[in-house]
């Protein structure tokens, strides 16, 4: 229940591996060019494309926030707010896997770890299929990227069946109860969250939770579109949305990589570049894209995190005075 000190660390390190890993990536382009580019991108454009990743980042917790009352929960709005934002602080891991966090937080507000990690598997599907269907509006120019969303679309509905299909939980919990040991236990426990999952994603539940990552998404890739539409190269704003889309999907196949960094940055320049936009403007693009949308939420999630910690601290504090005054 106590948040590791380790997730802190590893988190801290991580943002400087990447912070390393930037500043080679624009020496690399040649820094002057970089830089000169990245002047080009006015104050007001990256206001607004920040102001789009909020907008994303709300309507994806509206879409948590409607897990939780689906499952019968009732978190309050701003406490679930800060616990979803709060995630975002360890969203530099291997597969998002450190976003689990939120369980840790859900389970004091009375939501098993089974239910908060049914959530956050939705989340994910939800998420895969939205970067489907923005990531193919680039096959048109590149159809060499038809592998990487056919992969991906196979990975999608097999978790889609066995998410859904109540023989798979079925399955899990009888050969779990048959053993009596931790890997029985697990089964039946991973049986449940299935359970959970399959209760998230009745086809009008996900028709909506669809639609709502569609817009919270295509809303980050108009963003990226305004940072290119700094440049002379005639790109429409639906390319670049699936090239934010493809970059993103990237990310998600390099699993192991924290946050799809390095997979996500190098799709998206080289894509970008391959569309006529020069070397130096392509990776300042990336850069203040990523700043804008992965560390901007990074930023936020440890900023809710803090807060979160604070609270409970106070609430914690404030029981044991009112202990100790009615013992005396």
């Amino acid at each position: 229940m106590k948040l590791p000190v380790q997730w802190w660390r590893g988190a801290i390190a991580v943002s400087a591996l990447a912070f390393a890993a930037y500043l080679g990536f624009s020496i690399w382009g040649d820094w002057e060019s970089v830089s000169g580019a990245m002047g080009r991108m006015s104050g007001l454009t990256i206001l607004i494309v920040l102001a789009l990743s909020l907008f994303n980042y709300g309507l994806r917790f509206f879409r948590w926030h409607l897990y939780t009352r689906w499952q019968g929960f009732d978190v309050r709005l701003l406490r679930n707010a800060g616990i979803y934002l709060g995630g975002f602080a360890f969203t530099v891991s291997p597969g998002k896997a450190g976003e689990a966090v939120r369980g840790l937080y859900m389970a004091r507000e009375g939501v098993p770890h089974a239910a908060s990690l049914a959530m956050l598997f939705v989340e994910r599907l939800a998420d895969l299929m939205v970067m489907l269907v923005l990531a193919s509006l680039v096959l048109v120019a590149r159809p060499d990227l038809s592998w990487l969303i056919g992969l991906t679309l196979f990975a999608t509905l097999l978790l889609l069946v066995l998410a859904t299909h109540p023989a798979m939980s079925d399955l899990l919990r009888r050969v779990g109860e048959k053993k009596d040991t931790r890997l029985g236990k697990a089964l039946v426990w991973f049986a449940g969250l299935l359970g959970h999952a399959r209760a998230l994603l009745a086809p009008r539940r996900l028709l909506l939770i669809f639609a709502l990552g569609l817009v919270a998404w295509t809303a980050e890739g108009y963003g990226l579109w305004l940072l290119v539409s700094s440049f002379d190269a005639a790109l429409t704003p639906a390319f670049v949305t699936g090239v934010y889309g493809a970059a993103i999907l990237a990310g998600a196949a390099a699993i192991f990589m924290p946050g799809g960094l390095g997979g996500t940055e190098a799709v998206m320049t080289a894509l970008l570049v391959a569309s006529g936009l020069g070397l130096a403007a392509a990776i300042a693009v990336t850069l203040i894209c990523r700043l804008a949308t992965l560390w901007f939420a990074v930023l936020i999630g440890a900023a809710c995190l803090a807060m979160l910690e604070l609270g409970d601290w106070r609430a914690r504090r404030a029981a044991v005075l009112a202990q100790n005054g009615a013992s005396s």
